[in-house]
């Protein structure tokens, strides 16, 4: 039987806080990535840019 890494880090508190962080901060991350994408890309398709 395989272990589980994410399950083994959820058994500790202190690290599924962090891992808890670290998944937000990637996904607000993300988010601000593909706002910033279609800006652009709305931009540079408009003429405004390029």
């Amino acid at each position: 039987m395989r272990r589980n890494p994410i399950k083994q880090s959820m058994k500790d508190p202190e690290k599924r806080a962090k891992m808890y962080l670290l998944f937000n901060g990637a996904m607000i991350a993300v988010t601000f990535l593909i706002v910033i994408g279609t800006i652009l890309f709305i931009l540079i398709l408009t003429g405004v840019i390029g």
